[in-house]
């Protein structure tokens, strides 16, 4: 590609486009849908994905409420890594963190929440809609 060393690491997506030394939002962005949180309205905004968070997205959107989730990671916060969760509602046996947020990460996009990932919220403001 005739870039420099200083220039990597380059990431090429599937529809051709090449971005050179991307941070982690940049490529999220490239890469998922368009989600303009300045001009969006939403019902709901959940900040963070942790299982609290995503039961919080599956609840609102299940709903029919417009739903944005605000991570500033991956899905899953830090139950996410766990190997045993037994005491989560609906799985007395218990379940690893990873599968658990699968799933609800899952439920949540089913309804139709919009997930805006690498981001973090820096304030929090109710609008009166008409």
């Amino acid at each position: 590609m005739g870039l420099r060393s200083s220039r990597l690491p380059v990431v090429t997506l599937l529809d051709g486009q090449v971005l050179v030394d991307p941070s982690d939002a940049e490529i999220i962005d490239a890469s998922g849908p368009k989600i303009d949180p300045e001009r969006q309205v939403f019902d709901v905004v959940v900040v963070g994905a942790g299982p609290a968070g995503l039961a919080a997205a599956v609840y609102a959107a299940s709903e029919g409420l417009s739903t944005m989730v605000l991570e500033g990671e991956a899905f899953g916060g830090q139950a996410g890594t766990g190997s045993l969760i037994r005491n989560y509602l609906g799985f007395p046996r218990g379940i690893s963190g990873a599968e658990l947020a699968a799933q609800a990460h899952r439920q949540a996009w089913l309804f139709g929440a919009n997930f805006y990932f690498m981001r973090r919220a820096t304030g929090c403001a109710a609008e009166e809609r008409s």
